[in-house]
């Protein structure tokens, strides 16, 4: 028994740490897209399988409204943890049955239903990021994260031919062009940092990058867009 509650600890502190420390640190340094496309399995496969689909994304005020989806998983997911940490300090609690309930409620519909069959079954329908963007409870705790991040999408806006390919691409069905037109930054928390937009972009409008700690534009040294690559090539090219 003691064994058990050791490593029970143990694993509570490595999530506890992750969620609430690792991850909000490259959210802010790298944006959310940091960990939804450099580390999540989900969106590995999203950016593979499900990559080709991505102008299928519905973009506008309605489907943002089901961006909330996310949230609320995310409140049933504290809820759960709560009523979990009910049941190591209450073991004969009546709320222990609640809480295998609710775990297996959550896992029949949050983690087979939504993100695997309607995750990936509807790659072909509306694009890879179906899950990511609507229903993720951990995508939609980075929203918060995000809020706090350096990271944006920087628009030369004299560039901009308003083109709409950057908008067409965006798996996450954000109105890049709008920002882009404007000559604002992108900050969106949905952003994932897959690169399309930059990557697709014809004129090299967009570009990778973050304010620093005295709040002065920063690009990234490499740039994502092939044609600022083409215009500004490498140093000893």
């Amino acid at each position: 028994m003691n064994n058990l509650i050791k490593n029970l600890v143990i694993w509570l502190v490595i999530g506890l740490v992750q969620t609430f420390v690792i991850i909000p640190l490259i959210v802010h340094r790298w944006g959310k897209g940091a960990y939804c496309g450099w580390i999540c399995s989900c969106g590995a496969l999203a950016e593979t399988l499900g990559d080709r689909q991505r102008h299928k994304m519905p973009h506008g005020p309605r489907w943002n409204r089901l961006n909330m989806t996310g949230q609320v998983i995310l409140a049933l997911a504290f809820l759960l943890f709560a009523l979990r940490a009910v049941t190591w300090v209450w073991p004969e609690t009546a709320l222990a049955g609640l809480f295998a309930g609710g775990l297996r409620l959550y896992y029949h519909v949050v983690d087979i239903f939504l993100a695997g069959i309607v995750g990936v079954g509807m790659y072909f329908w509306f694009s890879g990021r179906v899950w990511c963007r609507f229903a993720c409870p951990l995508a939609a705790l980075m929203h918060l994260y995000a809020r706090c991040s350096r990271f944006r999408i920087f628009p030369e806006k004299s560039k901009c031919i308003s083109c709409n390919v950057c908008t067409s691409v965006c798996h996450q069905g954000i109105d890049i062009m709008n920002f882009a037109n404007k000559g604002l930054p992108m900050e969106d928390p949905q952003c994932v940092r897959c690169s399309a937009c930059v990557q697709e972009c014809p004129t090299g409008t967009l570009a990778f990058g973050r304010y620093d700690a005295a709040g002065a534009i920063r690009l990234d040294r490499v740039a994502a867009s092939t044609v600022r690559l083409r215009e500004s090539p490498p140093a000893g090219s």
